[in-house]
């Protein structure tokens, strides 16, 4: 494949999914809009760089599923002060929001927040509605598996997002 070839495709894939993992980073870095950004844009820059390393064993989506994943573990590693900044700024109501609407999806995410690293990514990622079998390819997991994470994960989310107790 041609290198005009390769920047075309690229740029379609891009544009197909750059909304999806967009929102999964903004679900990391507790809707901070500039730190999902940055992730975004390093996510697609480490596709780009590793393109070649990419097999088709699995699909696109989830291949890109995955660096986004790991870019913001990294990044969450990396910047601690820089998350508890962005969580003071996600506190603030923002005005196009319904207040009371906004208070929940804040205090659902930080209830998501103090899951497991593995845990976090599988509910954000079906938060994003990213079909199951994309999941269960890039976390690795049975469909019956995948189900019954899911089911205890919300088990384990109820009490905190009704009452603010994990």
């Amino acid at each position: 494949m041609s290198t005009n070839e390769e920047e075309k495709l690229f740029k379609t894939r891009f544009e197909e999914h750059k909304d999806a993992v967009f929102r999964l980073c903004l679900g990391y870095f507790r809707q901070d809009d500039a730190l999902a950004e940055d992730a975004l844009q390093e996510t697609f820059i480490k596709a780009w760089m590793y393109r070649k390393q990419f097999r088709e064993e699995a699909s696109w989506q989830t291949w890109i599923y995955r660096i986004a994943v790991n870019t913001c573990l990294l990044q969450l590693k990396q910047e601690k002060k820089e998350a508890k900044k962005a969580e003071e700024l996600a506190k603030q109501p923002k005005s196009e929001y319904d207040p009371e609407k906004e208070k929940q999806i804040q205090q659902m995410y930080a209830c998501i927040d103090q899951l497991s690293p593995q845990n976090r990514m599988l509910i954000l990622m079906v938060l994003e509605g990213i079909p199951y079998a994309t999941i269960e390819d890039t976390l690795g997991l049975s469909s019956e598996n995948l189900r019954v994470k899911i089911h205890r994960i919300k088990k384990q989310l109820y009490p905190c997002i009704s009452h603010g107790n994990l």
